[in-house]
């Protein structure tokens, strides 16, 4: 395999990877269902981040046929929960730094999350890494994860063969779609995903927080430095 420093593209995911916003995620989502008399483990509210709508909505709510009214008020439920405590959670320490030097070293930075346009515009430009990021993808426009379809988008934009590309995540939903997408895939253990769960499927590198990933002082078989 051939250096990571070489990558010439560093796709990212949001939450998780360089937000740390999944206790909100996780505690919104339990608050939303009970909202509307349902009981969600944590659990399985944590493992399900990342993925599609439909495919949450399955893993949540198992075997269940509740009128649409029900899934309509659970989502608002949940925005109206996370959006109010949103201000108060940051960037992971030193994700504002790995981004912005990233980038002055010439690397094209994207974001292919499951987040919201309206979310993902909002935190990019709360954060600052608006600056930074050329590209980024949300189930709005594309298929969800782990489908591949956002990280084709991002390589046809910009123009960038996939075999120059490097995907970071902290769930098995964006190593699986950098597999299916065929580009490197690295995880993190700091977000919803414990490092078990995420070497089940095989990533070529993992690492525990931003300053590991950094530096490369941990990883299966080689050492991954930006």
């Amino acid at each position: 395999m051939k250096s990571p420093a070489d990558f010439k593209l560093i796709i990212f995911d949001w939450d998780g990877t360089l937000f740390r916003s999944i206790d909100l995620i996780q505690n919104s989502i339990i608050a939303a269902a009970r909202a509307q008399g349902v009981v969600v483990d944590a659990n399985i509210a944590r493992s399900i981040i990342g993925l599609g709508l439909k495919a949450a909505q399955d893993e949540l709510f198992p075997g269940a046929h509740y009128p649409k009214e029900f899934y309509t008020n659970f989502h608002r439920a949940y925005r109206e929960h996370y959006e109010a405590g949103e201000a108060a959670i940051a960037l992971y320490d030193g994700a504002y730094e790995l981004i912005r030097d990233l980038k002055g070293e010439k690397k094209t930075i994207a974001i292919a999350t499951a987040k919201s346009r309206a979310g993902i515009n909002r935190s990019l430009t709360a954060t600052g890494l608006h600056t930074f990021v050329s590209h980024s993808r949300t189930p709005e426009e594309c298929r969800p994860k782990p489908d591949p379809h956002m990280i084709e988008e991002i390589l046809a934009e910009s123009g960038i063969d996939r075999s120059q590309a490097l995907m970071v995540g902290d769930t098995t939903h964006d190593l699986k779609m950098a597999a299916n997408a065929g580009v490197v895939a690295v995880g993190i253990t700091h977000g919803a995903h414990d490092s078990v769960t995420l070497l089940s499927v095989n990533p070529a590198f993992i690492y525990h927080s931003i300053a590991e990933l950094r530096a490369g002082v941990w990883g299966p078989s080689a050492s991954i430095k930006f």
